[in-house]
């Protein structure tokens, strides 16, 4: 890795703004696929046993993560036509105001949790290249595979703080409150991105 990389990181406001949507999309990202079937289990449990609770988050698990991967090849057929920041930006929409749906229909309708949650999963994912791609864009071609590098161990430096700091917030706030927080990522991340497209 080139090590000027990291100070056109910073300096390269393109590239910056690059970094800060995807930091935004990693903030939720992990800590959603890591914890989710123990959020849905508690919330399922408001209305069957507990075994059937189990089993049923785990399926939900499976599908919402699922779902982003399917949505991700949708995104990336249509991302250079329409725009990889446009991409990004709709589905960090899309994401957050799942995210505060899922975190208000908890332990309420199953059915209305399992749509919620299931939206969120497909539209939590897709971003995700169009920042790499964004970087490899506007990179300088000397430094891009640096910058790449860079830009991926920054996104899971985070999440080692949020996959571990998710359940601890759980036990304080709950899991609606902890769905809450989630969407501040994407909240921020879509700043990066109209940021972005204001000097490109």
């Amino acid at each position: 890795m080139r090590i000027q990389a990291i100070l056109t990181a910073w300096t390269d406001r393109k590239i910056r703004y690059a970094y800060a949507g995807y930091l935004g999309h990693m903030w939720e990202l992990y800590a959603m696929w890591a914890w989710i079937g123990v959020a849905l289990t508690l919330s399922f449990s408001a209305h069957m046993p507990e075994s059937d609770a189990v089993s049923l988050s785990r399926l939900i698990a499976f599908l919402t993560i699922a779902a982003g991967g399917v949505a991700s090849v949708i995104a990336g057929v249509v991302a250079d036509r329409v725009g990889k920041a446009n991409i990004a930006i709709l589905a960090m929409t899309i994401s957050g105001l799942a995210a505060i749906a899922s975190a208000i229909t908890f332990g309420g309708p199953v059915w209305l949790t399992i749509l919620c949650v299931l939206v969120w999963g497909a539209a939590i994912l897709p971003d995700s290249a169009q920042f790499s791609a964004l970087v490899a864009d506007y990179a300088p071609p000397e430094q891009a595979g640096s910058l790449m590098s860079f830009q991926t161990a920054l996104g899971f430096a985070l999440t080692f703080f949020t996959v571990q700091l998710t359940p601890l917030g759980a036990e304080l706030i709950g899991w609606p409150g902890v769905f809450a927080l989630m969407a501040i990522g994407p909240a921020l991340g879509i700043a990066g991105m109209v940021r972005l497209k204001r000097i490109s």
